[in-house]
This record gives C-alpha cells, structure tokens and sequence, in this order.
C-alpha cells in the first residue's frame, strides 16, 4: 500500500473501520472481504498473489483498480 501512497488508516477512513482491522486483514491475522477488496482496488493487486488462497470469492466477481482519489458512497 505505500508504494501507492495509501496507508491502513486512509483505508480505515474510507470503509468506517479501525486502522487496526485493516492492519489484520493485510498481516493475514483476520479475514475481510470488504477490507480486502478495498486493498485490491486501491493498490491493483491481485487478491491471489496478496493473500494466495484466502478469498476465492474474489475470482467470481475480479476487482477493477480505481483511481486513488475514489471515494466510496455510504
């Protein structure tokens, strides 16, 4: 995420939860969808070569990167 200028707590801000979450979702520690497609959108990765195996559900619906200045709508 820092290559791309994002950090847990702006990703924390933009979904309306703790930095904390996010941090666990990226360490592997708990699992999100929300959070991680999120990471996905915002840094282009793919969720299979982030977190191998973790969220098969994401290769049913594939995430499109988003601009860094997409702001989700509550």
């Amino acid at each position: 995420m820092r290559k791309t200028g994002t950090t847990a707590s702006d990703v924390a801000r933009g979904l309306g939860v703790s930095h904390q979450a996010v941090s666990y979702v990226v360490r592997g520690r708990h699992r999100s969808l929300r959070i991680a497609r999120r990471i996905c959108e915002l840094t282009g990765l793919d969720p299979n070569v982030a977190w191998p195996g973790r969220y098969p559900e994401l290769r049913i619906r594939p995430i499109t990167p988003q601009s860094p200045h997409f702001q989700e709508v509550a």
